[in-house]
């Protein structure tokens, strides 16, 4: 295989990669920095930097928690910067809480959780994932039904269609739960 071939198809996989933990890390990362725009920043640098080291992983959980705890990093990096105290103007935190394994841990797993979850919705058909999007965004039924301009009772079919289904396509964290229970 030419040079050039390698080299792109090592691209399409990272952008694969970045595409699959692109949302769930920026979620991890808005967790500690309270801050959509900032978290998306950091988490693009974070990519950009380690496709800049190319590492080589042996398994996929081990370069998931690796980009869990360079993203971790960097945001605790950056609540401790003169840059985001000057911009925030904001008193100097206690981030005991944020660099604890504990919180590491807990919104790691929210984070994919959520990720799952989105993932499984996206498998919806097209009314029933937009009726469950805009019921965890905490519209009403009453509200879903005037954005889509559908009836209330279109609504919780749409609702129970779609419950049925994610309960299938999520049963595997039903085995998660009960394993390390929340």
């Amino acid at each position: 295989m030419p040079k050039g071939t390698s080299h792109l198809k090592k691209l399409a996989e990272y952008r694969s990669f970045f595409d699959a933990l692109y949302p769930p890390l920026c979620l991890f990362a808005n967790k500690y920095l309270n801050d959509m725009d900032t978290s998306k920043d950091i988490v693009q640098e974070v990519f950009i930097k380690i496709w800049a080291k190319q590492p080589t992983f042996t398994h996929h959980d081990t370069t998931k928690a690796y980009y869990y705890t360079t993203v971790k990093n960097h945001c605790l990096n950056y609540l401790k910067s003169k840059h985001y105290k000057t911009i925030v103007n904001a008193a100097p935190l206690d981030l005991s809480i944020q660099q604890s394994e504990d919180y590491f841990f807990s919104e790691m797993v929210t984070a994919e959780t959520y990720a799952l979850l989105y993932k499984a919705i996206e498998k919806l058909p097209k009314k029933s994932a937009k009726v469950i999007s805009l019921s965890l965004n905490k519209y009403t039924n009453n509200e879903i039904a005037e954005e889509l301009n559908i009836t209330p009772s279109t609504v919780r079919t749409q609702k129970s269609l779609a419950y049925q289904k994610l309960k299938i396509l999520l049963a595997p964290l039903k085995y998660l739960f009960s394993i390390f229970p929340i």
